[in-house]
């Protein structure tokens, strides 16, 4: 089925079903013989974004030290994986500088930095690859996972199972949109990308009750989180070379990287921040409750199929 909600389901069958095909898939991605290890590790952390936004989902149904382990035992396992992500990222963010300033980013200087990072890359990966323990760790900690989500009713359709935790996303989406208008840092506007990022995966979640509707909302959604990754990526980049964690030894190009990264976050947030305005724009309740609205109408085809089916068997 995928990462979507099937209507001939409970809540909790569906959230037990993706649970389980989320966790057996990214087990059976890192052992996959033949598979590059940097996708491996890409995609096992995708399905981990995907694993915590399910539990999110529906985390007011759920007793607090449930959520609470489950959060961090997954959030350990992407933590374990992320510098090898961070590593590619930063390659690819001046991949896509370069391509945006082909006439003020020489290739020398370019090749200079992407040596750098290249070397950076193939550090981190020796690191955890060298050592078949790393991988094998993650494999185990994705093998004690539970591949149900204890405390769900097994009956229960009703959007009241998902509502309180989509309208609390929803809420602090907005005061972070906020904050990041008033004050677009790195911080402020990864803490936006971040609850932009559960509302995509909980909108996916539940495209099927209007795929017109909710797939134009995932989309823009998705777009969202995807500019949002951008200005992140492009600030982490300037803060490693100002910082000197990055080394560019020449002075004026060093000045002239940071300036073209500072540039292009500028250009990203022009964009960005009219989406969010659009996306954010309702009232929380206002929000919510049109999700509500159609997903009670998706269920009440059911019954109505339902019936239709007993008279025609009459």
């Amino acid at each position: 089925m995928g990462y979507v909600f099937n209507r001939d389901e409970s809540i909790a069958v569906n959230i037990n079903r993706i649970l389980a095909e989320l966790v057996t898939g990214a087990i059976e991605s890192l052992e996959a013989p033949g598979e590059s290890k940097a996708e491996s590790v890409h995609d096992v952390r995708k399905r981990i974004k995907k694993i915590r936004a399910l539990f999110r989902l529906v985390r007011s149904e759920l007793d607090k030290d449930v959520f609470r382990q489950a959060n961090t035992h997954y959030r350990a396992i992407g933590q374990a994986l992320s510098h090898l992500r961070d590593a590619t990222v930063m390659i690819k963010t001046m991949e896509k500088l370069r391509e945006a300033n082909p006439d003020q980013l020489s290739a020398r200087v370019f090749a200079t930095i992407r040596k750098a990072l290249n070397q950076k890359q193939d550090q981190v990966s020796r690191e955890f690859f060298d050592d078949e323990r790393n991988i094998r760790g993650v494999v185990d900690e994705l093998r004690q996972a539970p591949l149900t989500v204890p405390g769900l009713s097994e009956k229960h359709h009703s959007f009241s199972v998902i509502a309180p935790n989509l309208k609390e996303i929803y809420r602090r989406g907005r005061k972070a949109l906020a904050l990041a208008t008033q004050e677009p840092s790195i911080h402020n506007l990864h803490e936006l990308r971040k609850e932009v990022k559960n509302l995509w995966y909980h909108t996916r979640l539940v495209e099927p009750v209007w795929p017109g509707l909710f797939g134009a909302y995932e989309h823009e959604f998705d777009r969202l989180g995807e500019l949002l990754g951008d200005d992140h990526d492009f600030g982490v980049l300037a803060d490693e070379i100002e910082s000197g964690r990055l080394l560019v030894r020449n002075r004026q190009t060093k000045e002239t990287i940071v300036h073209l990264l500072h540039q292009q976050r500028a250009s990203l947030q022009e964009q960005l921040f009219p989406l969010a305005n659009r996306l954010f724009a309702e009232k929380t309740r206002d929000f919510v409750g049109r999700y509500r609205l159609y997903w009670k109408l998706w269920w009440d085809e059911v019954s109505q199929e339902q019936v239709a089916d007993n008279l025609q068997t009459a």
